[in-house]
């Protein structure tokens, strides 16, 4: 069986999977620790605002879904591992950049 992943960014899926859960974006913020505003402002994109990968991991566990349910904590560990071995970055360049 595959992974459980969603290609579609906190903000867009959020709304469904709280729904889903009979869940407020107050009541996840209450239980995660963290104000619901902030929750609230990267669910309807103001000012910019976008999940850091740590928070979308933090609010798939809190959802009871893998840490890496959401593409910004994926994208954030691909960060981590060429900010780890600069010869990733290269091998994957290499990878993406072919014709």
């Amino acid at each position: 069986m595959g992974k459980a992943w969603s290609n579609s960014p906190v903000a867009d899926e959020l709304p469904r999977l709280l729904a889903e859960r009979g869940l407020s974006v107050r009541e996840l913020g209450r239980r995660m620790g963290i104000d619901h505003g902030h929750i609230s402002r990267i669910v309807h994109q103001q000012r910019g605002k976008v999940a850091s990968g740590d928070l979308a991991g933090r609010i798939a566990v809190e959802l009871g879904l893998p840490a890496d349910y959401f593409p910004e904590y994926r994208r954030a560990a691909v960060v981590a591992a060429i900010d780890q071995d600069p010869a990733l970055l290269d091998r994957l360049y290499h990878e993406i950049s072919r014709p």
